[in-house]
């Protein structure tokens, strides 16, 4: 049987860096189902609300990215990254 794939949720610690971040630093501060990051983005946002990773004063603040190996959640005005679901730990 199969156990269920998870992956880190992450928060990040940023630099700017000219026009944009670089990751300085980043902690583990939770998993979850691999699946999530098929959701939609305002899908994934409402998870990391429910999960208490972001407030629901976020909403119209923040969005989704996806950087090929994290869904990236940044702050709109900044597009600084806050956390991230680290899908690529999955290896296919």
């Amino acid at each position: 049987m199969n156990e269920p794939q998870t992956v880190s949720i992450l928060s990040i610690d940023a630099w700017r860096d000219g026009g944009g971040w670089q990751w300085n630093n980043w902690h583990k501060v939770g998993a979850c189902h691999v699946s999530v990051c098929d959701r939609s983005p305002r899908a994934i946002l409402r998870y990391m609300r429910a999960e208490g990773y972001i407030t629901h004063s976020s909403a119209g603040r923040v969005a989704i990215e996806d950087d090929q190996y994290n869904i990236v959640v940044i702050a709109r005005g900044t597009r600084e990254p806050l956390f991230a679901i680290a899908y690529g730990e999955v290896q296919s």
